[in-house]
């Protein structure tokens, strides 16, 4: 059963998953919930110094935080999955499902699944917010105009560094050598953020088209290594 794949188990298993990311199973979901409020606190405490953040920047903000949080899914679902000895490694391993469904499960929850939640229900809260004419709400976010700054190559850099290092952490998550292991989580969160702040000041002030694509491109080998890294590694763990 190890790579194999049956549909009706592979459900059961997301929603296992699902299941496990609720604030009232673990404080990963408590945590999900306390950041849909980091970026009204944020748009509260900045206007109360005299710092207004404007739509498109509640929009950046909001994108982020959520992927961010998204990306991190993997090291934080299954804590243990690489480490000898311990609790979750047997957890785990004991699931009824094949490697190539765990895999599949947790790539799917931290890329899709979550991501889209979060950013709902940051739109929704937002929406809210400026309906009611909170303070420092002076437009909705839709209403933002977000597009002179964002170009379709900086989208493209922040959704791929998004799925690499989502992929990374998969990978990073099954690694048993503890200081390899912090460091690719490091070396992540810095792709990541990168991906999103760094990339936006690259594509904003590089007009070379080539040069942007060229980060693309690389963007996507690092994402397909991950992958590769990622399957290659829970395919081969023994328990």
């Amino acid at each position: 059963m190890n790579n194999s794949f049956d549909i009706h188990r592979f459900g059961k298993l997301v929603r296992h998953d699902v299941r496990r990311c609720s604030p009232r199973s673990s404080t990963l979901g408590a945590s999900l919930i306390g950041m849909l409020w980091f970026v009204p606190m944020m748009v509260l405490t900045g206007g109360l110094i005299g710092q207004t953040y404007g739509a498109g920047y509640r929009v950046m903000m909001a994108g982020s935080i959520s992927l961010l949080l998204s990306a991190m899914i993997p090291i934080q679902l299954y804590a243990n999955v690489g480490r000898k000895h311990k609790r979750g490694d047997i957890y785990f391993a004991m699931l009824p499902a094949s490697k190539l469904e765990k895999y599949l499960s947790i790539a799917l929850l931290s890329m899709v699944l979550v991501p889209l939640v979060m950013l709902t229900v940051n739109v929704v809260i937002d929406t809210l917010l400026t309906a009611v004419h909170m303070p420092f709400y002076h437009k909705y976010m839709w209403q933002a105009s977000i597009g002179q700054w964002v170009s379709f190559p900086m989208l493209c850099s922040s959704v791929v560094a998004f799925v690499g290092s989502t992929l990374g952490f998969i990978y990073a998550n099954a690694v048993r050598n503890k200081a390899w292991r912090y460091m690719l989580c490091f070396l992540l969160c810095i792709w990541i953020m990168a991906g999103f702040y760094g990339g936006i000041l690259v594509f904003i002030e590089v007009e070379n088209r080539a040069i942007l694509w060229g980060i693309v491109i690389a963007q996507v080998l690092l994402a397909i290594l991950m992958g590769f890294l990622g399957w290659n590694k829970m395919k081969k763990m023994s328990y």
